[in-house]
């Protein structure tokens, strides 16, 4: 390939390039400024699939009598309070919010900003601030030392240790050929339960089945983590 040529399809690709810039800005505005758009509910600016999703708006380019109008390309944005929105997002991936504002005259794009997506985190059991998988070991010693038990999402979504609540849960390991069970009325341990748990052996696997109750007072049961104590 001659150095002509090449310096000709690098001009085309450049041009395709800045065309569809220019198109992309004719559709959608430019790109807003970082502080334009802010999400409230993730510390580090993410959305999350299934849940609501709180964005605050500060474009110095709206004026106080103009109406905020939102397009987005993954869930809808509806109006909660002051210059706050609240955003769904359908499914992980990307979304673009593209944002509008509509005078008594005319509506006119702001611009854009593209936000990712993520899924939500499986709940996961936290026993005295380790946090155990479905399938894992744990010392004797952090059981015995544990008031009580917690459900852990994740720290980047603000509010979600209030997701769930353990209503109750039950500790369980066999014994002579059958299946020992010891109930809790709440998240926190019996007497009983740690004595049961300071006189197992080493290499005993245990189970923890827990009931948890969201906030519209729905209950069930999460997945039983099956644990090694050593």
């Amino acid at each position: 390939m001659s150095l002509k040529y090449f310096v000709f399809l690098l001009t085309i690709f450049q041009s395709t390039i800045i065309a569809e810039s220019l198109q992309a800005q004719g559709r959608y505005g430019s790109p807003l400024k970082e502080d334009d758009l802010t999400i409230l509910s993730s510390k580090s600016g993410y959305l999350y699939s299934g849940i609501d999703n709180f964005i605050k708006v500060r474009s110095h380019y709206v004026k106080t009598s103009d109406t905020i109008l939102f397009k987005s390309t993954n869930g809808d944005v509806l109006h909660d309070s002051g210059q706050v929105y609240l955003l769904i997002p359908e499914r992980p991936g990307k979304v673009r919010l593209t944002l509008y504002a509509k005078s008594d005259y005319d509506t006119i794009i702001i611009g854009y900003k593209h936000f990712i997506v993520k899924r939500i985190p499986k709940p996961q059991l936290v026993v005295n601030n380790t946090i155990i998988q479905t399938s894992d070991t744990l010392m004797k010693n952090t059981l015995l030392t544990c008031d009580s038990l917690k459900v852990f999402f994740s720290d980047d979504i603000i509010g979600s240790d209030k997701w769930l609540k353990i209503k109750e849960f039950s500790l369980g390991y066999n014994y002579g050929g059958f299946h020992v069970s010891h109930f809790n009325p709440s998240n926190k341990f019996t007497e009983e339960t740690k004595h049961i748990i300071r006189y197992l052996g080493p290499d005993r696997v245990i189970s923890i089945r827990l009931t948890v109750e969201s906030e519209g007072m729905i209950t069930r049961q999460l997945p039983i983590y099956r644990i090694t104590i050593y």
